[in-house]
């Protein structure tokens, strides 16, 4: 599997016991091309996983190539115009689905990351 999203968990093999949470997540995504899906959110403790599991199943949805288009954004907890916010969340936007659409692994180093899936 190619990593277009740097995943922080370090060592993808570090990545182990959700494999019920990525099966829920999973299914969730293969019902959103027939408008089945429903909104979900992820709650939970800091640093109990959450990104770590958005990023994986960024990095999956990546590789499949399949019609759902994965975007992950991460809000930065600080004080920011919107214009800066927006401006950040469009380029990682661009960057993240011509870096899907073309098959080529973009500078994510760009990306501001948290994490939405859009549809085609």
């Amino acid at each position: 599997m190619k990593y277009a999203l740097k995943e922080r968990i370090g060592d993808q093999s570090l990545f182990c016991g959700r494999k019920q949470e990525m099966e829920l997540l999973i299914n969730w995504v293969q019902s959103i091309p027939r408008e089945m899906a429903k909104s979900r959110a992820l709650l939970g403790r800091r640093k109990c996983g959450k990104s770590a599991i958005m990023q994986r199943l960024f990095n999956i949805l990546w590789n499949q190539n399949g019609r759902v288009i994965p975007f992950y954004f991460e809000v930065r907890d600080y004080e920011q115009w919107l214009l800066e916010f927006s401006e950040a969340y469009y380029r990682t936007f661009m960057s993240q689905y011509l870096s899907f659409k073309t098959r080529t692994l973009s500078d994510l180093s760009t990306w501001h990351p948290k994490w939405v899936i859009t549809r085609c």
